[in-house]
C-alpha cells in the first residue's frame, strides 16, 4: 500500500504549526509587573544606595592592633521571577558583588589614615539574598556570601536574618524590604 504524496503546502504548515508552538512554550510565565516589580525596584534602589554610602571602619585587632576595613563600590544585580504559586505569586533575588579590603596599623590613628588601595585587596565576595512576594510585599527569605581569598579555598556560608539587619558596614540594612 503507498502512501499520498505530501504536499509541499502541508509541510510549510506543519513547520508553522510547530514554530508557533515553540516560541509559545516559553510563554507560560507571564512576566513579573505591578506591585511585584515596582517593590522589588525599591528594595534594589534602596540596597544599591546603602551600600554606596558604606565607609571605611577601623576596629581593634585580635594581636593588639588595629584594622581598616573598607568595600569598593557593589554591583547589585536585581532578578524578580514569576511563580506558579497563588501562596508566593514571585520571588526575587539580589546578587551582590564587591570586594573587601583590609589594611593593619599599630594604632587607631594611624589605621584612620590609611587609603585603601588594590594592593590591601582581602577577598572577593558575592552574596545572595532570596525574597518572596505574597502580593502585598516583599519578605527577606535566606542568603549567603561567597567569599574568594587569594591563596585560599573559597568559603560559601549562610546569611541570616541578624547578619543582614546588623547595624553598622558590616550589615545589609538597606537591602531589607520596608
Amino acid at each position: 500500500m503507498t502512501q499520498p504524496p505530501i504536499r509541499p503546502c502541508a509541510l510549510l504548515q506543519l513547520a508553522a504549526a510547530a514554530a508557533v508552538a515553540a516560541g509559545l512554550a516559553g510563554c507560560n510565565k507571564p512576566e513579573a509587573t505591578g506591585p511585584a516589580t515596582t517593590g522589588f525596584d525599591a528594595i534594589t534602589t534602596a540596597c544599591t544606595q546603602f551600600l554606596a554610602a558604606r565607609q571605611p571602619h577601623v576596629l581593634p585587632g585580635a594581636a593588639g592592633d588595629w584594622t581598616l576595613t573598607g568595600y569598593s563600590p557593589a554591583l547589585v544585580q536585581p532578578e524578580v521571577t514569576r511563580t506558579e504559586s497563588t501562596v508566593t505569586p514571585y520571588v526575587g533575588k539580589l546578587v551582590i558583588k564587591d570586594n573587601e579590603a583590609q589594611a593593619h596599623a599599630p594604632t587607631q590613628a594611624a589605621a584612620q589614615a590609611i587609603t585603601l588601595t588594590p594592593a590591601h585587596l582581602l577577598s572577593n565576595r558575592t552574596h545572595t539574598f532570596i525574597y518572596s512576594f505574597d502580593g502585598t510585599q516583599w519578605r527577606w527569605q535566606n542568603g549567603q556570601r561567597l567569599t574568594k581569598i587569594p591563596g585560599q579555598n573559597d568559603r560559601l556560608e549562610a546569611v541570616t536574618l541578624a547578619d543582614v539587619s546588623a547595624a553598622g558596614p558590616r550589615g545589609f540594612a538597606g537591602c531589607l524590604p520596608r
